[in-house]
């Protein structure tokens, strides 16, 4: 009898063990999102030229977008937004959200329907995203979750995007601005921030940009710009204090050549570009 009972009482546990372990798995390995696939009838350059030196809310029902994610938020450098590109450009697009890693994999096709949303400009950089609540910008974040899943999704996992590769100057043309590039032959001239040129004896000119972890906000004065020039015209490497590489070592000295693979952008005259990681930036 008590054989029996013991018996009984080894199959009752196994029985709960064979349980938890399916609700477990159920809970922490939920169904994979299944690929959207869509028919791109709209490029992002002719997206962008809709765009006519003020904001622009898209009047085009049918029209779709596609175009494969460029950059990542993983390492901070990159914002609430993240930048797509296709054959014919690329656009930054405001989603209002962190972590967009997660979601907006480098690599991932991803489908736009810009009816309704807003194209504006940030010195003179053309982006896409909700009307503008702030008269100080030209269009704002889509940060409503309806408004983000009934104008962006994500198709097919491909390759990340080859940069493309430029080697003077004149290679650098309004088509390419938003894309993804490695620029050879840059050589470094000088790096500061605005807390760097107020206070040089406290903040040394050797990191990518100066985190100050008691500021929550996005201030400029957190920003790192490092010039490079490429025959002869200058290159601004702009990176965010928050950045996770923000206070890592800048690899470089006056007169070293590098080479950078960044998202090529502009702020009016200046040409700028944005690293994923400083990993992307090595000596030539």
């Amino acid at each position: 009898m008590n054989t029996m009972k013991h018996i009984v009482f080894l199959s009752i546990v196994a029985l709960l063990a064979m349980a938890f372990a399916g609700c477990e798995k159920q809970y922490s390995e939920p169904a994979a999102t299944t690929p959207v696939v869509m028919q791109a009838n709209m490029t992002i350059k002719e997206l962008k030229a809709l765009y006519k030196n003020a904001p622009a809310i898209v009047n085009a029902p049918d029209a779709v977008v596609a175009g494969r994610v460029i950059s990542t938020d993983r390492y901070g450098n990159f914002y609430r937004s993240f930048y797509i590109q296709d054959e014919t450009g690329g656009i930054e697009i405001k989603i209002g959200k962190t972590t967009l890693y997660n979601t907006y994999r480098v690599g991932q096709e991803i489908y736009l329907k810009p009816h309704q949303l807003c194209l504006g400009a940030y010195g003179k950089m053309v982006s896409i995203g909700a009307p503008s609540t702030d008269p100080s910008y030209e269009n704002g974040y889509i940060d409503v979750p309806m408004l983000i899943n009934s104008h962006i999704f994500c198709g097919e996992m491909k390759t990340p995007v080859t940069p493309t590769v430029i080697s003077s100057a004149g290679e650098i043309s309004n088509d390419r601005m938003g894309t993804l590039v490695t620029i050879h032959n840059l050589v470094y001239q000088k790096g500061e921030t605005q807390y760097t040129r107020a206070h040089p004896e406290v903040f040394p000119i050797i990191t990518w940009a100066v985190k100050n972890d008691t500021d929550t906000s996005e201030d400029d004065s957190h920003y790192g710009l490092h010039t490079f020039t490429l025959n002869g015209t200058d290159i601004v490497v702009r990176t965010s204090g928050y950045a996770k590489f923000a206070e890592t070592p800048v690899p470089f000295v006056t007169g070293d050549r590098a080479r950078i693979t960044g998202v090529l952008t502009h702020y009016n005259e200046t040409i700028q570009l944005a690293l994923n990681t400083d990993k992307d930036a090595v000596k030539n």
